[in-house]
């Protein structure tokens, strides 16, 4: 049933989303059940000016995702948490989207920034925190695809959390595909969220194509 609702929401909005160059969800805010949740409006404007501004607030946690142009080149992304916790982090591409949640459902949040180059290929990527505790932030690693998993593969990946599952879709290209026109079938990637021997990190689940 939940492989279903991934399927159908995200497809959807991937087949939306391939010539825009947005996320593949607007509503991908997806939080843990929580009471009194409110979640201000997306200041996010286009890739060319490259700003971000977005708050996350409810019961018990409030988070701010700004994105900012570096003058360099790049970019340089700050998290402001409830409290005096500050994540900063030089980043090379504008951020699309953010999103907060409990993925490994231990009471605790995770925030999730989605970036995109700008160019023809809008390769996608993900940024994400897990807290410990509720009493600091480690970066959570996300690996590259497999050499399997980039067969066909040539950017405009769109992540979101969905139940808070991370999930990661892309077009595949045929042989003799342009960019700009995939003649494939669009892979969907789900992703665990597991403790690591140095940090968290992002674990594949389940792998399918559609």
């Amino acid at each position: 049933m939940k492989q279903t609702l991934l399927l159908s929401t995200l497809l959807l909005s991937l087949t939306a989303c391939q010539n825009t160059n947005t996320s593949i969800l607007d509503k991908n805010d997806t939080l843990p059940a929580k009471p009194s949740i409110t979640v201000e409006a997306d200041h996010t404007t286009s890739n060319t000016s490259g700003n971000y501004n977005k708050s996350f607030h409810y019961a018990d946690f409030s988070a701010r995702v700004v994105s900012t142009p570096d003058g360099k080149g790049g970019y340089n992304l700050k998290i402001q948490t409830m409290g005096e916790d500050m994540i900063e982090k030089s980043i090379d591409d504008p951020v699309v989207s953010a999103a907060v949640g409990d993925l490994n459902k231990d009471g605790f949040y995770e925030i999730l920034v989605f970036t995109q180059s700008v160019g023809s290929g809008s390769y996608g990527d993900v940024i994400a925190y897990s807290s410990n505790k509720g009493m600091s932030w480690s970066e959570v690693f996300h690996p590259e695809l497999t050499d399997k998993l980039k067969q066909g593969y040539m950017g405009h990946d769109q992540f979101a959390l969905v139940e808070n599952v991370l999930v990661r879709q892309f077009p595949l290209y045929l042989e003799g595909d342009t960019n700009a026109n995939p003649q494939g079938k669009i892979r969907q990637i789900q992703y665990d969220m597991k403790d690591g021997e140095a940090s968290r990190q992002f674990v594949v689940n389940e792998v399918s194509e559609f």
